[in-house]
């Protein structure tokens, strides 16, 4: 006799697979082929197609040409992510005065998982020529996420340094995990990050960890601008007043 809980199991795969289309529609943020989605999921492309029409017919995923991407609904799910987020509308108003005081750009950078997402953004006095969009993906190994990443728990630490490996910086300088873990190791006893040209050599950046009133580091609060014109130095200057803006954001 099969439980409720047997009976349910088809349908949460359903629902998994569903999520996995769309998680690699968001990551690869363009327009993917069938033979794309089936071959990143592992699933057969009938299966792909039947999932396909659901997210379709809810405005999730739309299609052109044999293309597919995500529909204009996923942007709702958006909006309604950045109206309701408790951590996102405490923040803005810390990152505008922020802005205002150092004139540089500041941002909210929340860990998913082993990667981070830019969730708010207040321009400085010197816009980038880039303007990052928000809700994209981002390495916890690079620039702000380091913040993130040099205070996680030993096991999700390790967990990602594994995953990551070798890496290599924007300006293209090769740093071996053996490197990463003492650098990880320096932010953790200083308390914030200066990075230059890291994830992007334009960009110039001052970060330290946002906690949850548990202790929890779930966010990274950085100031940033462009690297041709801002001095390391004067960014460590602005740490104090970083801490304040993530103490009052954590709170």
């Amino acid at each position: 006799m099969s439980t409720a809980r047997d009976e349910s199991q088809p349908t949460v795969r359903s629902v998994e697979r569903a999520l996995d289309l769309l998680e690699i529609l968001e990551r690869d943020g363009g327009a993917l082929r069938l033979v794309d989605l089936s071959r990143g999921t592992g699933l057969s492309s009938a299966t792909v197609l039947r999932l396909l029409a659901v997210l379709q017919r809810r405005g999730l995923v739309s299609a052109q040409n044999g293309e597919y991407r995500l529909g204009v609904a996923s942007l709702g799910m958006a909006h309604g992510y950045l109206s309701s987020d408790p951590l996102s509308n405490r923040a803005r108003p810390h990152l505008q005065q922020l802005a205002d005081t150092t004139k540089l750009t500041t941002s909210l950078y929340v860990r998913t998982g082993a990667e981070r997402i830019l969730a708010v953004r207040v321009d400085g006095a010197e816009p980038f020529r880039y303007q990052l969009p928000l809700g994209r993906r981002l390495p916890m190994h690079l620039g702000a996420g380091k913040a993130i990443l040099a205070f996680l728990p030993d096991d999700d630490m390790a967990g990602i340094l594994e995953q990551v490996g070798e890496s290599r910086t924007a300006d293209g300088r090769v740093v071996g995990a053996e490197q990463l873990a003492a650098e990880l190791d320096g932010i953790r006893s200083r308390g914030f990050h200066v990075s230059v040209a890291e994830r992007d050599v334009a960009v110039a950046a001052v970060s330290v960890p946002v906690r949850a009133a548990n202790d929890e580091v779930v966010a990274s609060l950085s100031a940033s601008g462009p690297a041709e014109s801002t001095d390391p130095a004067i960014l460590e200057r602005w740490v104090p007043e970083l801490r304040r803006a993530a103490a009052a954001v954590g709170r």
